[in-house]
């Protein structure tokens, strides 16, 4: 795998994390770069940086004023260890999508592939910014959509593309429209069944609850002594919130990667039964101490299919499940989840399926 980048007669050492066997990855890319060719005549007194995902903008910049909006535990976890790697002192602080940015003078985008999450991104930005904001948004060119545009055309005036380069290209965003809401919350509510539960735009199944996870739900069974619960990759929240009604004394854990998910999640939780946990690993939980762990694991990271995070994760749970704990996911069929499962547990069984998913339950 690649992992040194040299750029304006520098050279950095940057890494993905968490890790990749797949080579053909790196940790940068040419949308990032152009971003910062295009930043070499300007001066400006600070940066916002919007979807830094391993911190290739943090190291190359790191003599400046910057400001990261993180939204995820990983990409913080990797911006500083690529901080820490390259020997860097960085003036960077770290933010999140709900926090006040203070006054934007230039902000860096690499877009993400949810739209709606490039939009929540715009939203703060023109809530905070003056006549002289810019707004340099960088992608590759395959992943262009004519939705970019009419996106960002609801917050700025001055809208220009570049030319391409490396098959990457530049939205440069001017002059923010006046008379737009500031502070607009971009929530999503979504009907299930007798209640509404609430999302941040970005947040995975913003129309209605993903099928998988509506087909873990119709067969979901949680035993009376099942006290001690456990939610991997916990979105919203539906997955916690059901198992709270089927077991009153239960109480649950839920853990996600992105921090506007477990943000959502605490709009549609008890937060006396509830303890929210934003990370993209296990490993900061209790050993043996979880009765039932459920999971619609993910495996898609912004345009990459992969599943060796799931694959890690599942390790994970086995650590945290008590003697006899029950892991319970629900999974594409295509993914072969069960072969990987039972070099962990001691029993794996696939207790239904359709055409697209099956449910398999694991027994420490």
């Amino acid at each position: 795998m690649e992992t040194l980048l040299q750029f304006k007669e520098k050279e950095y050492q940057l890494h993905r994390y968490p890790a990749t066997n797949d080579k053909s990855l790196k940790a940068w890319s040419a949308a990032e770069l152009l971003v910062l060719n295009y930043l070499e005549d300007k001066n400006f007194g600070s940066y916002h940086l919007f979807n830094d995902r391993f911190g290739v903008w943090n190291c190359i910049l790191q003599t400046e004023k910057l400001h990261t909006v993180w939204t995820y535990a990983s990409q913080k976890k990797a911006i500083e260890k690529n901080i820490l790697a390259n020997k860097l002192e960085s003036q960077n602080s770290f933010l999140t999508s709900l926090d006040d940015f203070g006054s934007v003078e230039c902000a860096l985008i690499k877009i993400p592939k949810s739209l709606e999450l490039f939009e929540l991104f715009l939203s703060n930005i023109h809530a905070n910014s003056n006549e002289q904001t810019e707004v340099v948004c960088g992608f590759m060119t395959k992943y262009f959509s004519a939705s970019f545009l009419k996106i960002v055309e609801k917050y700025f005036e001055d809208v220009s593309q570049s030319k391409a380069w490396k098959k990457a290209r530049l939205l440069i965003l001017k002059s923010p429209k006046p008379n737009i809401l500031k502070n607009e919350e971009l929530i999503n509510e979504i009907l299930w069944r007798d209640r509404v539960l609430k999302q941040y735009y970005g947040v995975f199944s913003s129309k209605s609850i993903d099928i998988g996870t509506q087909f873990l739900l119709s067969h979901l069974e949680v035993n009376s002594n099942e006290l001690n619960v456990l939610d991997v990759a916990s979105g919203n929240g539906i997955i916690a919130s059901e198992v709270l009604e089927l077991n009153t004394e239960a109480k649950v854990t839920v853990v996600d990667d992105f921090n506007l998910a477990v943000d959502s999640s605490k709009m549609n939780l008890p937060t006396e039964r509830t303890n929210f946990v934003c990370d993209n690993n296990l490993k900061s939980l209790p050993k043996e101490n979880y009765d039932l762990v459920l999971s619609n694991p993910p495996f898609h990271f912004e345009h990459e299919n992969n599943i060796e995070v799931s694959l890690d994760l599942f390790s994970q749970v086995k650590d945290c499940l008590k003697n006899k704990g029950r892991f319970v996911l629900v999974a594409n069929k295509h993914l072969n989840y069960k072969v990987h499962l039972k070099k962990l547990f001691t029993e794996v069984t696939i207790i239904h399926f359709n055409k697209k998913f099956e449910i398999i339950s694991c027994l420490k």
